[in-house]
């Protein structure tokens, strides 16, 4: 349809255009968001196709998040300033969505790389080179509470929620040098996460680069001093020396696997 050089769309016509069901331009037009620019004697609807660009600024605020009442109430109010401002606001709440977005991805694609490292080991016990990680650390582990330092633990991961720190990297815990020379199997120093090296928090220590003793073992985390008993008796027989802690991670837990026994655990230890 035409008049005046005016491109007229039916009300299927405008929906297929603006790839929406016909029931939503019936219910806009219902509660006055968005009216047909015509509207014939015998009821028939007409859209211009000058409604086009108002209709996808409607679309965008809605997939946004925006409600359709505020939609409403900007269209009706609607001049330069209102939708620069509308628009100003509205880039930085999408920037946000990103964001959430991008640190989302961030964890899947850490815990992708976990799980691979645990599926792809090559041999329990070897000796890597590994690079300074930046670890936020919890206040020291009390080892007199049994089976774990629970309020620890807690507070620990109160904090790295809080602040926004987790980045997918499950729980690891950190067991001194002395403890290892003494066999303290079941005792730790403190739990830790993983995170970004711009990462701003005042609890960030570095994981030093250097050489590690790397072992695996699969099994709960009350299976961990069968692992340390091995690392060690390596050390031994092989002349190394510990130089610094150890640090113990889980790379498949109740993540990927429903039975405890196929957890897959990780041990570090600093040695020359």
């Amino acid at each position: 349809m035409k008049e005046n050089n005016t491109k007229y769309f039916s009300t299927g016509e405008f929906a297929k255009l603006c790839k929406v069901n016909k029931k939503t331009l019936f219910h806009y037009d219902e509660i006055g968001l968005f009216k047909p620019e015509k509207v014939m004697d015998n009821g028939y609807r007409y859209y211009s196709t000058y409604q086009l660009e108002a209709f996808n600024v409607i679309s965008t605020l809605k997939d946004i998040g925006v409600p359709l009442k505020e939609i409403k109430e900007f269209m009706d109010k609607r001049n330069p300033q209102n939708i620069v401002e509308l628009f100003q606001y509205e880039t930085k709440e999408i920037e946000k969505e990103i964001n959430k977005l991008k640190r989302r991805q961030e964890i899947i694609y850490n815990k992708i790389n976990i799980i691979n490292e645990a599926k792809n080991k090559k041999s329990d016990i070897f000796i890597e080179k590994q690079n300074e990680e930046y670890l936020v650390i919890s206040n020291p582990i009390d080892n007199t509470k049994y089976p774990y330092d629970m309020k620890t633990y807690m507070s620990h991961l109160d904090y790295c929620y809080s602040n926004d720190l987790n980045i997918g990297y499950p729980v690891g815990s950190i067991k001194s040098k002395y403890d290892l020379e003494n066999k303290n199997y079941y005792d730790y120093s403190h739990y830790y996460t993983r995170v970004n090296k711009n990462c701003d928090s005042n609890n960030i220590i570095v994981k030093p680069k250097g050489t590690y003793l790397v072992g695996y073992l699969k099994g709960y985390y009350d299976k961990a001093p069968i692992l340390y008993e091995s690392l060690l008796k390596y050390i031994k027989e092989n002349n190394l020396t510990i130089i610094g802690s150890s640090y113990e991670d889980v790379l498949i837990d109740e993540v990927a696997v429903k039975n405890k026994d196929e957890y897959v655990l990780k041990v570090s230890i600093q040695i020359e």
